[in-house]
């Protein structure tokens, strides 16, 4: 799976009651549990002993959880359960038939689409742990393995999305807009709403 080095490989099955029985949750996350994931298993424990990479002050392990879904629909809630009660680092790999999507959790969840499980390949770049984790988040993210600026990109990221919202809404407003003189000051917002998105999906 995702073309990992033999070394990191656990391949360990991990009982789904360990997290909706004893973390405080809620009848829907539980239910997401027991109706959309058959089983939970970890698949790689990428560590410094595992990988000769050294950790550091913010990342000692970097764990690869595979959760075998019963169809397509991913359990987000359930995720975001996972990711808050394990301490290590997480790459989720949700499998369904022969696809798969991977997820990882930095400020909030983000996601790749759905791709074949064959195709799927992970790189593990760095020149310690912690630099290794944000080229795993940046693969998922922006699809390459850059870990520069991580933060950064991040952040000119969710500022492009809102950006976008926007746009939505005032090209909403313009087309309902009856006076002209509102509808040219929409038009001119617009136009600057585009100029800097355009200048954040540059800088990514």
């Amino acid at each position: 799976m995702l073309n990992l080095p033999s070394t990191v490989l656990v391949n360990r099955v991990m009982p789904k009651k360990a997290f909706y029985e004893h973390l405080k949750t809620t009848a829907a996350i539980k239910e997401q549990f027991v109706q959309q994931i058959e089983r939970i298993e970890m698949v790689a424990s990428v560590k410094e002993a595992s990988i000769h990479i050294p950790g550091d002050k913010d990342v000692a392990e970097i764990d690869v959880l595979a959760l075998y879904l019963r169809g397509a629909d991913v359990p987000y809630e359930a995720i975001e359960l996972v990711a808050r009660s394990i301490p290590n680092k997480l790459l989720f790999v949700c499998l369904s038939d022969e696809s798969c999507k991977l997820l990882v959790r930095r400020d909030r969840l983000y996601e790749t689409e759905w791709m074949s499980t064959d195709g799927a390949k992970l790189e593990l770049v760095g020149s310690t742990l912690g630099e290794l984790w944000d080229s795993i988040v940046s693969q998922v993210v922006f699809g390459d393995t850059n870990s520069v600026d991580l933060a950064g990109r991040l952040e000119r990221k969710r500022r492009s999305e809102a950006l976008q919202l926007e746009l939505k809404q005032v090209e909403q407003k313009r087309k309902s807009e009856k006076q002209v003189a509102k509808r040219n000051a929409l038009f001119d917002h617009k136009r600057a709403i585009e100029a800097e998105l355009s200048r954040l999906e540059g800088e990514y």
